[in-house]
């Protein structure tokens, strides 16, 4: 692997010598290179489906609101991706309300589902949420006009869950790059797609100011154009009638 050290130098040499007048910073470098790997990741967990951006989580405490329902904050944001497969599973000891404790065989896994499909699971026996068959799901954005990024989890609200464990498909945080000299965390045969698709982002960002464009020329005293020139009419003599 690559790290962000030598691919961010070595794209904003190549951006300098394009545009030798721009003020070009690392830490822009920086974002731009984790705002791309964002998107490479979710390109490559859709081609391979490995345990590559995995991360896990043995004991994320496990909270009560004001109506009864058990929730958690996700410790990293993951991967927007269909049917909840941001998160890989969610599980708790089924005997003991955790998930540090109790035989194996014991553990209980939540299945994932959309708030507004919450009604139509109680309608089935063999769908509806319970203790040995909890689902959860996911408030992304606000939670009484609070920002969230949270996991509810349906069917446990007749037990007391302390904690439970988790592994979810994580992405990297733009606006932190805490140690220049760390790897990447993408393949390696993507970092060229990586720098790539940077330089082509630094471009189109250059090139957007019409005062960031570099003309070769000093214009500080522009002088004014030359007047057109207009070429003369061509005049066509006529040949003298011969008797």
């Amino acid at each position: 692997m690559a790290s962000y050290r030598y691919v961010a130098n070595d794209i904003r040499t190549s951006l300098n010598k394009a545009f030798d007048d721009a003020d070009i910073r690392l830490i822009q470098i920086l974002y731009w290179i984790q705002v791309v790997a964002n998107r490479i990741r979710v390109s490559q967990n859709e081609i391979t489906e490995s345990g590559l951006f995995v991360s896990t989580f043995t004991s994320v405490a496990v909270s009560t609101d004001t109506k009864g329902r058990h929730y958690f904050d996700l410790p990293a944001q993951i991967m927007d991706l269909p049917n909840e497969k941001g998160v890989v599973y969610i599980t708790y000891n089924y005997e003991t309300g955790c998930c540090c404790a109790g035989a194996n065989f014991a553990q209980t896994y939540f299945q994932p589902t959309h708030v507004s499909k919450l009604r139509t699971l109680y309608m089935d026996e063999y769908t509806k949420p319970t203790t040995y068959n909890p689902y959860f799901y996911r408030i992304g954005d606000k939670f009484d006009g609070v920002d969230v990024n949270r996991i509810y989890l349906v069917g446990t609200e007749c037990i007391n869950v302390t904690d439970v464990e988790i592994a979810i498909r994580c992405t990297l945080d733009p606006s932190s790059v805490c140690d220049l000299d760390a790897q990447i965390p993408l393949p390696d045969e993507r970092i060229e797609e990586l720098m790539k698709a940077v330089l082509d982002l630094g471009r189109f960002v250059m090139m957007m100011p019409e005062e960031r464009v570099n003309q070769g020329s000093d214009e500080a005293n522009p002088e004014s154009p030359p007047p057109p020139q207009v070429p003369e009419p061509i005049q066509i003599q006529e040949p003298e009638n011969r008797e």
